[in-house]
């Protein structure tokens, strides 16, 4: 049987041999699951690959320890692409740092500035550069720093970029600190927290305010440090709301400055922050100044310091500041030999100590309890909320079933009815066009109708004027050669002026002859056309005493029928103003258009009422009318009374 001690020593023994393999054990469980992660990223695009990169520099970051280069190198053996080593070498190169190699740490650095640039990835790229310089500030070679920085600053302009700006102004500071431009760093800080003041409460931030508030103490702005110290240990207490030791960096601050050379910043830095109601700054600058003056041999007044803080800060809650507060008041009036003020306030501290303990056990145990209740409630509710997700699912399933009844018959009922709908639709339609071609059709015979009338009225004209020209004129030609001769024979006829008389009464009947021969069918209009026939009326206008203004302008080519019936049209508006408008100037102008021909008529004559003339019933207007209808062409009467009459018609070619 082994004694204790060789038990312990076998423990011993054992434990060592399970150590090595144990740690064997992890790191091989660290490369598998590399290897899962690596294995997974087939067929992944871009930013899917790099969030995986993310997650294996996260992995090896968070657990490898002392084997956190090798677990890099065996990532980059599994994955050498470009995209791989450039996310890889950002952490890798922190590894190097950490235990001070630089110079490893920024060769890692270039490698993967180099790739970013190659790859164009310029989030990377600024990372690096910013990387690089505070390299570089920290070997003491701040205008290469300078230059990467700056590199890093053009890109952070960018908005989705701007957050880096915490970073670059970080070691900016670092920079002017290298410097020493107190200004430099003093606004550069400033800076840096001015936009990381915008970060998440997380360590990240709480470094950056920390960084201020460590240069503010160093440094003669007491109302910034007050301020700072203030926002830094309410971030500390958000964060850590259990931890009685969740102020102890802001702490470590302020004893920095526990050196006799401080004491007018200390004494200042307690007024404003006093001032500011800034009780973290207060009570951190008081335990300084009482530590300072402990070192010079005046513990009373550094007690008496103590006193005045504790007072200010009785009414706040604030426990752990009381703690502090007690705690250094009763080691300094112990070193001073004042033993009883030392122990009443020894027995404050353990009192609030205690209380503390009592309150955090109490609100754990509260805690606790009210899991415990919620987890059992949970758990009721759990197994109703399955008896009722049952009957609801039941409920549901009837209930989708008659909507899906529903559906049906009412989809049904759609169809049916928009397929009445459509044959109604259909029927209406075909009727409807039914109609429309038998109108159409009355259209087209009436137009036929329309048509034949007026080659039978122009052919009739034609046949009258022909008869008129060669039967009833050359009768007269004869009568008045035969008269001629008689004239000669009897001069007792001349005597009496009946020769004279006749012979001009037959002179004015083959006038008369000769021109309704021409109106009623134009000689100019069969030879030369529309234009022609236009040019002879406009001539006859003018013999009649008429100023006439004539514009013809390439006449569109016309069947003959409409060619006739736009000449009467012009002669029936001619004859209105002959007969009713009492104008001396006439515009005729016949010009063409677009699939057309455009017909404008004015004159300068006492102009008319064209509502009231048609009403009357005048057979002019109503006959100049039908006649553009029966063209297809619109016509528009501009006319007022002492303003003269404007007639613009629009004729299309057909």
């Amino acid at each position: 049987m082994l004694s204790t001690n060789q038990l312990f020593v076998f423990f011993i023994a054992f434990a060592a041999l399970l150590t090595k393999p144990q740690y064997a054990f992890s790191q091989e469980n660290e490369k598998q699951r590399i290897d899962s992660i690596i294995s997974s990223l087939k067929g992944k695009d871009s930013e899917a690959r790099e969030s995986s990169y993310f997650a294996i520099n996260k992995l090896i970051m968070k657990s490898g320890g002392e084997n956190s280069e090798s677990l890099f190198r065996y990532a980059l053996s599994k994955d050498s692409s470009d995209q791989a080593k450039m996310v890889f070498y950002e952490s890798m190169s922190i590894v190097f740092s950490r235990r001070g190699n630089t110079n490893e740490a920024l060769k890692i650095k270039k490698r993967g500035l180099e790739l970013a640039e190659k790859l164009n990835e310029e989030h990377f790229i600024l990372v690096y550069n910013n990387d690089i310089g505070n390299l570089y500030i920290y070997q003491n070679l701040p205008d290469k720093a300078l230059f990467h920085i700056n590199k890093a600053q053009v890109l952070a302009e960018k908005e989705e970029f701007e957050h880096y700006n915490a970073g670059i102004y970080y070691n900016r500071g670092l920079l002017e600190n290298l410097l020493e431009n107190v200004e430099g760093q003093h606004y550069n800080y400033l800076k840096m927290w001015q936009y990381a003041s915008e970060f998440k409460n997380n360590p990240t931030k709480r470094f950056y305010l920390y960084v201020l508030v460590d240069f503010l103490s160093q440094t003669d702005y007491p109302e910034e440090l007050a301020k700072y110290t203030e926002e830094l240990s309410a971030l500390y207490e958000e964060a850590n709301p259990n931890t009685p030791e969740g102020h102890m960096p802001i702490k470590a601050i302020f004893e920095k400055r526990s050196d006799p050379s401080n004491i007018p910043s200390l004494i200042k830095s307690i007024r404003i922050s006093d001032s500011l109601n800034s009780v973290n700054s207060l009570t951190f600058s008081s335990i300084a100044l009482a530590k300072t003056y402990e070192k010079m041999g005046r513990p009373f007044e550094g007690i008496s310091v103590l006193k005045k803080a504790i007072q200010k800060i009785e009414s706040t809650d604030k426990p752990q500041l009381k703690l502090d507060l007690y705690s250094e008041v009763s080691r300094i009036s112990a070193q001073a030999s004042e033993y009883q003020e030392a122990f009443n306030f020894l027995r404050k501290e353990t009192a609030m100590r205690d209380s503390i303990k009592s309150e955090r056990m109490q609100h754990n145990i509260a805690e606790l309890e009210v899991k415990f209740d919620t987890e059992q409630k949970e758990r009721k509710i759990a197994q109703q909320n399955l008896v009722i997700e049952k009957e609801e699912r039941q409920k549901n399933q009837v209930l989708i079933g008659l909507a899906a009844l529903g559906i049906l018959l009412i989809i049904t009922s759609i169809f049916f009815r928009n397929r009445l709908k459509y044959q109604r639709t259909i029927a209406k339609q075909k009727e409807a066009i039914q109609q429309q071609q038998i109108v159409e059709l009355q259209q087209q015979n009436k137009l036929l109708a329309l048509n034949s009338m007026i080659e039978g009225q122009e052919a009739e004209r034609l046949r009258i004027a022909k008869d008129l020209h060669d039967s009833l004129g050359g009768l007269l030609s004869t009568v008045k050669a035969h008269f001629s001769a008689i004239q000669k024979e009897i001069e007792q006829l001349e005597k009496l002026n009946i020769t004279e008389k006749t012979n001009s009464l037959i002179d004015e009947a083959c006038i008369e002859v000769r021109r309704i021969s021409h109106n009623m069918m134009p000689h100019a209009l069969s030879i030369s056309g529309l234009g022609g026939a236009v040019e002879d009326l406009s001539t006859n206008l003018r013999e009649e005493g008429y100023e006439v203004t004539l514009e013809l302008k390439d006449l569109p080519k016309m069947e003959n029928t409409r060619e006739v019936v736009v000449y009467r049209l012009l002669q029936e508006i001619i004859s209105n103003i002959r007969k009713h408008a009492e104008a001396n100037t006439i515009l005729i102008q016949l010009l063409p258009i677009e699939n057309g021909l455009n017909i404008l008529i004015e004159d300068n004559g006492k102009g008319f009422d064209y509502e009231q003339a048609l009403s009357k019933g005048g057979l002019g207007l109503k006959s100049i009318n039908s006649r553009v209808q029966f063209l297809d062409g619109q016509i528009d009467w501009d006319s007022e009374l002492g303003r003269g009459t404007s007639i613009t018609i629009e004729i299309p070619n057909q």
